[in-house]
């Protein structure tokens, strides 16, 4: 039966194909193969080696992807995020992925800061200062108002030492500031894209 998961060496979402191993021994001139997986009955737990479809890399699986070996890295950022906002996008992804949930947060904020200063918003003020002048400036609305708030009050907690941050809300801040993001750069460039190829077919 195919399986599908996120790839962790070719980061797409692909189906996996199960893997067969030779025996060593033949019947009737003909190699015995056995599906390359195992069970363990005294803990209950499973394994299986399988294919990727579209890089042909091999993963090892625990109790049907429950844990994959290798570990899945973070999707890679949108190219069309600025270099300053994707680097600290890129490590708080790689943050989540470790259980960092406090570093998670903090690098949230600190992405959410550097999208603020990129869209005009004075460097020597405080963020939520620059989330005020973005909304009086009308570059975000309302509710990105509202998102960011809750990515700078979360990542502020972070940084302090007598704060935890769970996985839940390391996890909600994540893509709270991706979607402010998304919002802000992929967006109005997907827009722009089908713009000028409307224009292209007019002409």
């Amino acid at each position: 039966m195919n399986q599908s998961i996120y790839c962790p060496y070719c980061h797409k979402y692909t189906s996996l194909d199960s893997l067969t191993i030779r025996t060593g021994t033949s019947i009737g001139g003909r190699n015995v193969t056995t599906s390359a997986s195992w069970y363990d009955s005294s803990r209950e737990i499973s394994w299986a080696m399988k294919k990727c479809n579209s890089c042909q890399n091999v993963v090892m699986l625990k109790n049907h992807g429950e844990t994959i070996y290798p570990s899945p890295l973070p999707p890679p950022i949108d190219e069309r995020i600025i270099e300053a906002v994707k680097i600290d996008l890129k490590e708080a992804k790689l943050c989540f992925s470790v259980s960092a949930f406090k570093a998670t947060v903090v690098l949230s904020r600190r992405a959410l800061q550097s999208i603020c200063i990129d869209k005009g918003a004075s460097k020597k003020k405080k963020l939520y200062e620059q989330i005020q002048d973005l909304a009086n400036n009308d570059v975000i609305t309302n509710d990105l108002k509202e998102w960011a708030t809750e990515v700078r009050y979360i990542g502020n907690e972070g940084a302090h030492p007598d704060e935890e941050i769970n996985s839940e809300d390391a996890e909600a801040i994540l893509k709270l500031t991706e979607q402010i993001a998304n919002v802000i750069y992929i967006m109005p460039e997907m827009a722009r894209e089908l713009r000028q190829k409307r224009n292209d077919k007019s002409k």
